[in-house]
């Protein structure tokens, strides 16, 4: 019965759209999903978008009655995995999940293999993740305060892990040593697990993380929290400072994630994925479970979601260069 009205919501779908002059394509005649559906993801397991889109996927694979499989493409600043959805049948069987490297690309890499507004049609904006700024205890290092006077006192003696070069890590490093004018070391990883279990066995000193993936360090004592990126307290995190509290606002690098389709996918797919996702973000115990650890959600429409990102595409590319990142 739940699967004959998500079908009645697409046929409907369908009819609306063939009502107002325009030609009904094939996919919206198909009965949408009767196959697995695809959501390739430009980062690791256990990273916090494989974690989000893992809940987000069961939630669908329950309401639509297909599976939706994960596929972890991370490396590479996600080139590869965006654009093979870019370069995908526009059916809604293909869909990309993906952060700040969407738009960043366009300043770190050379050649970008994709439009970021133009081969795709967004789905929506999900959530935002606020970051936390820790250090290994080895540092004894437990506040901005001492981390500030001891880098400088011997700049560039610390180092900072990130998950790779033009990454939201390393970006979110480069606001902060800009608003604090200290020098840091930087230690590039390939991807934001191996970052922060190289931080974990004391490889590097200090690192800006997504909360979920280092929650379990911090409550074991292997990392001390300094800092959370915005101006909201975290439930998990009650006693560390935020950006605002130090008046590091103006240095804040907020981590968005969206879901998006190859361009021209149906209308009528893309809102009912859209309108299925929204209703699982605004239950409360998502929310509650959201925010515990972070990520604050927006569930934006797919046009403020795309005028968003066309904004990206302007603010950051701008940005990298502006700090000296050089393209590879």
């Amino acid at each position: 019965m739940q699967k004959f009205f998500v079908h009645l919501k697409i046929f409907l779908a369908c009819v609306v759209f063939m009502m107002g002059g325009f030609t009904a394509t094939i996919a919206c005649a198909q009965k949408y999903p009767d196959r697995p559906i695809k959501l390739i993801i430009p980062y690791p397991a256990g990273a916090v978008g494989d974690i989000m889109m893992r809940l987000i996927g069961q939630r669908l694979t329950e309401r639509l009655g297909q599976p939706v499989i994960i596929d972890n493409r991370a490396g590479g600043g996600g080139l590869a995995a965006t654009e093979a959805v870019a370069k995908s049948p526009a059916d809604g069987y293909t869909l990309l999940f993906n952060g700040p490297n969407h738009v960043t690309n366009l300043a770190l890499f050379a050649k970008v293999p994709y439009d970021p507004v133009a081969d795709f049609d967004p789905i929506m904006g999900i959530a935002n993740s606020q970051i936390v700024l820790v250090t290994h205890k080895s540092t004894g290092i437990k506040t901005v305060g001492q981390l500030i006077d001891r880098a400088k006192l011997k700049p560039n003696e610390l180092n900072y892990a990130s998950s790779g070069t033009g990454t939201g890590t390393h970006i979110a490093m480069e606001m902060f040593l800009k608003g604090t004018n200290i020098k840091l070391t930087h230690i590039p990883y390939k991807g934001g697990s191996a970052a922060v279990m190289g931080q974990a066995s004391a490889q590097v000193d200090i690192s800006f993380s997504a909360i979920p993936v280092v929650i379990n360090f911090i409550k074991n004592g292997t990392l001390v929290p300094l800092v959370v990126g915005g101006d909201q307290k975290i439930p998990s995190l009650p006693g560390v400072p935020t950006y605002k509290d130090l008046g590091l606002m103006n240095y804040d690098v907020a981590v968005w994630f969206g879901l998006f389709a190859p361009k021209n996918t149906p209308l009528a797919i893309r809102n009912l994925l859209y309108e299925e996702i929204k209703s699982y973000l605004s239950e409360q115990a998502v929310v509650d479970k959201f925010s515990d650890v972070g990520m604050a959600i927006t569930a934006t429409t797919p046009a403020q979601f795309g005028e968003f990102v066309k904004s990206e595409t302007v603010r950051w590319p701008q940005a990298i260069r502006d700090m000296g990142i050089k393209p590879e």
